[in-house]
C-alpha cells in the first residue's frame, strides 16, 4: 500500500511538472527562423509581428536569417531543430509550397516535418510595365503578346519564384507567346524593367508599390479577387476575363513537427493578436497586403493545395531553383 502510495505521489508530482511547463511557456525568448536575407519583405513582416508578439508573450522574439536555396535552407534548420517552440518558421509560399517540387533533392518533407500554427497574411501580385510603355493597359499587352510573331518577354525575381509561376499561369490563361527572363531578386528586375531592358513583371504589390506611386512604372492588373484600395484605379484579373489567374503570395508561421499542441495554440493567438493591432492592420492595408490569421489546421491544408497547385505548374514550365 505504501509503495502505491508513493507510486501515485511521484504520478501527480511529474503531472504538475508537465503542467508548469506547459504554463510557463514560454520561459525563455523565441527564435522566429526567416529562410531569406534580411531586408526583405518576409524579413520585414517578421520582424513587425515579432515586436508586439513579444510583448503580449513577455519574452523576446528573436528573427534569424538563414537566405539561401529558395528558403530550403532556413526551412530545413527549422524542421531538424527541438519541437518545443522555441525555434519557429516564418517563410513566404515560395519556400513551402514550389521549392519542394524543384530542388534537387529534400532534406526534409516539408509535410510531415513541419506544423503549421497560422497563415498572416496574403499578397497580391500585380503586373507592371514601365511607365513609358507603349503597353497602356493589358488589352495593349495581349494584343502585342499574342502570336507567332510576339517578341514580348517578361522578367521575374528568379526560376521558381512565385511571380515566375504567376506570370506563366497569366501566360497559360490569357494564351501569350512572352519569353521568360530570370533575374537574381526583383530589385534587378525591376531595374531593366525601368530602363526598357525588359516588358513586363509580376511581382509582390508591396516591393513594387513605391515605383507605382512615383510614376516609375505602370500596373496593368492586380491578381487579386478585389480591388486593392491603395491601387483602386487597377482592374483585377477577373475583371480582365481570367479569374484563373487570382494567386497570391502568402507569408505563414510554422514550427517543427510534433511541437505540443498547447504550444502551436499559444503561438497562434500571439500572431494573431499581432495582427488585430490597428498599427499593423493600417501598414498592412497602405502595402495592399491582406491580413488572414486562418487557424493551424487550415493552414496546414492550404499549404496542401497550394503545394499541389503550384507544383504541378512549376514541374509543367521546368521550373528551376537557381
Amino acid at each position: 500500500m505504501n509503495g502505491l502510495f508513493k507510486s501515485a505521489a511521484a504520478l501527480a508530482l511529474a503531472l504538475a511538472a508537465v503542467s508548469g511547463w506547459a504554463q510557463a511557456y514560454p520561459a525563455k525568448p523565441i527564435r522566429v527562423v526567416v529562410p531569406f536575407p534580411a531586408g526583405g519583405p518576409v524579413d520585414q513582416t517578421a520582424r513587425a509581428l515579432g515586436a508586439r508578439m513579444s510583448a503580449s508573450l513577455g519574452q523576446s522574439i528573436i528573427i534569424d536569417n538563414k537566405g539561401g536555396a529558395g528558403g530550403l535552407l532556413g526551412a530545413d534548420a527549422v524542421a531538424k531543430s527541438a519541437a518545443d517552440g522555441y525555434t519557429l518558421l516564418f517563410s513566404s509560399a515560395g519556400a513551402l509550397a514550389i521549392v519542394p517540387h524543384i530542388a534537387p533533392s529534400m532534406p526534409y518533407n516539408p509535410q510531415k516535418d513541419l506544423v503549421a500554427v497560422t497563415q498572416a497574411l496574403k499578397v497580391p501580385a500585380v503586373l507592371v510595365v514601365a511607365a513609358d510603355s507603349r503597353f497602356k493597359t493589358f488589352a495593349d499587352l495581349k494584343a502585342a503578346a499574342t502570336g507567332s510573331a510576339s517578341k514580348v518577354n517578361y522578367a521575374s525575381a528568379g526560376s521558381g519564384t512565385t511571380p515566375h509561376l504567376q506570370a506563366e499561369l497569366l501566360k497559360r490563361e490569357a494564351r501569350l507567346n512572352i519569353t521568360h527572363i530570370p533575374y537574381r531578386g526583383a530589385a534587378p528586375a525591376l531595374t531593366d524593367l525601368m530602363g526598357g531592358q525588359v516588358d513586363m513583371m509580376m511581382v509582390d504589390i508591396p516591393v513594387v508599390l513605391p515605383f507605382i506611386q512615383s510614376g516609375k512604372v505602370r500596373a496593368l492588373a492586380v491578381t487579386s479577387a478585389a480591388r486593392i484600395p491603395v491601387l483602386k484605379e487597377v482592374p483585377t484579373v477577373g475583371e480582365l476575363g481570367m479569374p484563373k489567374v487570382e494567386a497570391y503570395n502568402w507569408y505563414g508561421m510554422l514550427a517543427p513537427a510534433r511541437t505540443p499542441a498547447d504550444v502551436i495554440d499559444k503561438m497562434y493567438g500571439a500572431v494573431g493578436a499581432a495582427l488585430r493591432s490597428p498599427e499593423l492592420k493600417q501598414q498592412f492595408e497602405q502595402q495592399g497586403v491582406q491580413v488572414v490569421g486562418s487557424k493551424p489546421a487550415e493552414f496546414g491544408l492550404f499549404i496542401s493545395a497550394e503545394s499541389e497547385r503550384w507544383g504541378s505548374l512549376a514541374k509543367a514550365v521546368g521550373a528551376k531553383l537557381d
